[in-house]
């Protein structure tokens, strides 16, 4: 068996990576193990199940979040910057040869992964819910946005539509992508 540095890490990074392109059920420890030159052993001595592999990379994804809207560079930003900072997360999913995000990517097959990964996928999709909407609410507040509704469904509306832009740009290009950024831009920003 090849020893892989930084292991569990790596295996991370590339179930990730699966997950993006090829969707919890479009992947097995066997794309991992053949990548990375090792026995499936290798893998499930770190995560003995493929819901446990995907658990540990939504988690890890939750941190990253939590880490970074805490993060002062984040968190002292203007609520337009917050909001291109948001959109930026996105447009790096789509420069990253046409990956969707993870939560988009785990809701197209929601109905038919394990329990224990729809709980983690609910959970991340309501920190990021929580989060844009209180950015919205802040710029609504300040006078940057303008829009109509709810803070919280103008959140669900425009998360929804830049996943779901994600998605339309394997098909349609990676400006079928930006024109929705900048749709939702214009569509809240105080002209």
């Amino acid at each position: 068996m090849v020893k892989i540095e930084n292991s569990k890490r790596t295996i991370l990074n590339l179930a990730e990576s699966l997950l993006q392109d090829k969707g919890f059920n479009g992947f097995s420890y066997a794309d991992i193990s053949s990548q990375l030159g090792v026995k499936n052993a290798a893998i499930h001595y770190h995560f003995p199940s493929k819901e446990d592999l995907a658990c540990a990379v939504i988690q890890r994804y939750r941190e990253r979040f939590k880490l970074w809207i805490n993060n002062s560079r984040v968190k002292d930003l203007n609520p337009e910057e917050k909001l291109n900072w948001f959109f930026s997360i996105y447009s790096n999913f789509r420069a990253d040869n046409g990956k969707v995000c993870l939560v988009g990517s785990l809701e197209a097959e929601f109905n038919s992964i394990p329990e224990g990964l729809r709980k983690e996928v609910e959970g991340l999709n309501k920190e990021m819910l929580v989060w844009l909407e209180a950015t919205l609410n802040e710029g609504r507040e300040a006078g940057a946005f303008q829009f109509n509704g709810t803070p919280a469904s103008k959140a669900a509306l425009i998360y929804s539509s830049v996943q779901g832009a994600l998605q339309m740009a394997r098909a349609l290009g990676t400006k079928k992508f930006r024109d929705v950024v900048e749709q939702n831009k214009q569509d809240v920003l105080v002209a």
